[in-house]
């Protein structure tokens, strides 16, 4: 190949360089960002919040009564075994009533803010 050749080729060769745009993807799933980022986000949301050597021992008691309380409710409403009355879980009332019908109404008061939530499950597998 000969000089003048070589020279053609390289004009032609950096006259086909092209350039590409910036295009901006997202991070967070909530916005159309990789589903697969919302566990990384979540986690280094959780970081931020206080931990558990943070709280002293009255408010680590509290709620581990709590949820002990709860998890009971759920187990017991679950085996059909719950007996109607009100149960204190300090931030929350709950009253469980049982309808004639089998189905149970489980009404949330939250003691702080007065919302009352209302949950109706059903009869399970026709038990009267």
């Amino acid at each position: 190949m000969t000089m003048k050749y070589k020279l053609l080729f390289l004009t032609l060769a950096m006259g086909s360089a092209h350039s590409t745009e910036l295009v901006y993807t997202p991070i967070n799933p909530s916005f159309g960002g990789n589903p697969l980022n919302g566990s990384f986000l979540l986690q280094k949301a959780q970081i931020h919040q206080p931990s558990r050597a943070e709280k002293n021992f009255v408010d680590r008691f509290r709620e581990a009564l709590e949820r002990n309380i709860i998890n009971t409710l759920t187990r017991r409403i679950a085996d059909g075994d719950l007996v109607d009355g009100i149960y204190d879980t300090g931030e929350f009332l709950v009253n469980v009533t049982t309808g004639a019908d089998g189905s149970i109404q489980v009404e949330i008061t939250n003691q702080i803010t007065g919302e009352v939530t209302i949950l109706t499950i059903p009869s399970i597998g026709g038990r009267p």
